[in-house]
């Protein structure tokens, strides 16, 4: 096969080189440039940085929708899927320039890979969090299970320390990690304390089971949300800091004793953003903040301190805003249905009457709002917002009771909404504003919702702050959600680089008796002798990646020396009884505390990764790549000749829906 004609593959390897350095917490920004429009945005996104791309060929086409894809469900995870297509692309053309069959790559490949998605799940930490308010107004949040405990054979790289309490291999608790919150008005977290010693480097005996039968501690440290933020920021500490006061604010709004996917979700946030201000004034507040226009100052004014009535329209406000089903054909028309300007006050009066009637002092719009209509309503001392998302018209109408309505009139008592209240942000004594616009609040009695305020004097900056602050918030979001995380800083991808090694040197030693297992034909053969090739190329697409990230976490001062590190870490995996807890003990650094001291200035937070979009991100990329590896086959071989090769019996349905 002509090596040179997969162009599909070669496009995908182009476009992943320039998301490159967007891997790690030190990301090198980029800036996208619109000629037309003559504006510019800074991004370190691979969703924001695809959508800016003018992708006229069938594969960028196919690689933004990928992409965009994972993006919309996960909000995080899109630059490993980005980089890994790319690294796999590369590995496969080096498959093919080996004289790989097609067929083949396809099959093992997913193989491969669902071997490594079953094996890393020992590496799953498992979290509770549990709310408690003491005296001192501090929250315990979380309980971390030891991943070790899963395993009753796995074998740690240190000697824990018998203390107080012994549990018996047979009937091991999980291992409880209390965290607690910062006292507000600090982002500073109090020094780690702990019950117990354990697990700790400086009593270490290597290759000595960390379970034994007459019994061992497991760690009980306590920890505060900031180490969990932080563990989750990826770098990005300032987004993450206003996702975690976003959370003290829900705490103390909702009174319960768990910190629950129900209590924090990330629909439950919403951003505004202050052009022209100082990043220094960016803050989170409970309620729904949202900018106005500065004529309707007085009209707040005049509406704070008083509990008001609202309405929750989802949809738009205005005479000729109909349902799809109910919209007429633009071309035909009657005579009677043409209207005048008269007409128009007309419905306007009629609307107005209604919702004074109701009693109702302001509207929350989906959609947009017929300008006469906020001008009736604001001489009347009614305020209408327009554009309000969904999730924020969901959380009024959960505190308040109120009915979502279509159209006005759809009102009635039951589409009334009580207790909210309105007011002007203030900052000091002068009123927050950005540019001819003013910031407002709205609450409600039990609204669980709180705004992210972003200052930002740049607006090619705006960009950036909004990824930032959502893939922050949706990593908690998935860790709540999932009620687990992977270690991070490539933990999981080295485990799996180890994994598919393991592979690669078994398949190189095969018995005549595994070919019953196969055909007996030139497929079968093939498929013995290259197995452990396509492995090997597997492995090297989770390499490069870690090669890469290494490099940018700062870790290694290159790639090359990023390589290295890498052969020594798989010896040191190879070389001890259980990689997965080697991997536990040698990338979950804050398990280890001591009571009461404090911990020295080299000391780095774990870094967490969530489970489930880190897998799909990697099942994402596979994907797309033998996608685009079976269309170039298609069209280089012709679809006939491609798909007769495909009838072997070795090859599954199952292998092959993509």
């Amino acid at each position: 096969m002509a090596i040179g004609a997969h162009i599909g593959l070669k496009e995908l390897c182009d476009l992943s080189s320039s998301v490159k350095s967007f891997l790690g917490p030190l990301k090198s920004h980029k800036f996208i440039y619109d000629q037309d429009t003559q504006e510019s945005s800074l991004t370190c996104s691979a969703f924001r940085l695809l959508g800016n791309l003018h992708l006229t060929g069938a594969v960028g086409q196919l690689l933004h929708e990928t992409i965009q894809a994972h993006h919309k469900t996960y909000k995080t995870g899109t630059t490993s899927l980005f980089f890994l297509v790319g690294a796999w692309s590369k590995a496969v053309l080096e498959g093919l320039h080996q004289g790989v069959p097609v067929a083949l790559i396809v099959s093992i490949m997913q193989e491969g890979l669902n071997s490594c998605i079953e094996i890393v799940e020992s590496l799953h930490i498992e979290h509770e969090c549990v709310l408690n308010l003491n005296s001192s107004n501090q929250i315990l949040a979380r309980d971390i299970s030891d991943a070790c405990s899963k395993n009753r054979s796995v074998s740690c790289i240190d000697q824990p320390v018998a203390t107080s309490g012994f549990y018996h291999s047979n009937n091991l608790p999980k291992n409880r990690m209390q965290m607690q919150f910062p006292q507000r008005g600090g982002i500073g977290g109090q020094a780690r304390q702990m019950n117990r010693l354990s697990h700790s480097r400086h009593f270490s005996v290597s290759n000595k089971s960390c379970f034994h039968s007459s019994g061992s501690t497991l760690p009980t440290n306590n920890h505060t949300l900031m180490d969990l933020t932080r563990s989750l920021s990826h770098g990005s500490l300032e987004a993450m800091s206003l996702v975690e006061e976003a959370v003290r604010h829900l705490c103390e709004s909702v009174e319960t004793k768990s910190v629950t996917k129900d209590l924090f979700r990330a629909s439950r946030l919403e951003l505004c953003f202050l052009k022209g201000q100082s990043e220094a004034f960016s803050n989170a507040s409970l309620g729904y903040t949202t900018l106005l226009a500065a004529e309707n100052c007085a009209l707040v004014k005049g509406l704070e301190g008083k509990s008001l009535k609202a309405l929750l329209v989802d949809g738009e406000v205005a005479e000729n805003y109909r349902h799809v089903g109910f919209i007429k054909a633009t071309n035909v028309r009657a005579i009677a249905e043409f209207k005048s300007e008269k007409s128009d006050l007309s419905w306007i009066n009629t609307v107005c009457k209604r919702i004074i009637h109701a009693g109702i002092d302001i509207i929350l719009v989906r959609g947009d709002v017929c300008q006469q209509f906020m001008i009736e309503c604001s001489c009347r001392g009614i305020l209408v917002i327009p554009r309000v998302r969904q999730n924020v018209l969901q959380a009024f109408s959960e505190c308040t009771g109120a009915e979502l309505v279509t159209y006005l009139a759809q009102i009635n008592c039951n589409s009334i909404g009580c207790h909210v209240y309105v007011s002007v942000c203030m900052r000091g004594d002068s009123i927050l504003q950005c540019g001819q616009r003013i910031a407002v609040n709205l609450k409600a009695k039990g609204l669980n919702f709180v705004t992210a305020v972003i200052s930002c004097r740049w607006s090619a900056k705006e960009q950036l702050l909004e990824d930032e602050f959502w893939a922050c918030a949706y990593r908690l979001h998935h860790a709540l959600y999932d009620q687990k995380v992977f270690p991070g800083g490539g933990a999981v991808e080295l485990l799996c680089l180890h994994h598919l090694r393991k592979l690669e040197e078994m398949a190189g030693t095969f018995s005549p008796e595994s070919k019953g297992s196969y055909p007996s034909s030139w497929l079968s053969t093939t498929a013995i002798h290259s197995k452990g090739y396509i492995y090997k190329c597997l492995a090297d697409g989770f390499c490069k990646y870690l090669s890469v990230l290494f490099y940018n976490m700062g870790e290694c001062s290159s790639e090359l020396e990023a390589m290295t590190f890498i052969n020594n870490e798989l010896k040191n995996i190879r070389d001890f009884s259980s990689p997965s807890s080697y991997i536990l003990n040698k990338y979950v650094r804050n398990l280890v505390s001591v009571d009461g001291q404090e911990l020295s200035s080299s000391y780095r937070p774990t870094v967490y990764d969530n489970v489930i979009p880190k897998l799909e991100a990697w099942r994402r990329a596979l994907h797309l790549v033998l996608i685009v590896l079976q269309s170039d086959a298609e069209i280089i071989t012709g679809s006939a000749a491609h798909k007769q090769t495909l009838k072997g019996d070795f090859i599954t349905g199952e292998h092959l829906a993509l």
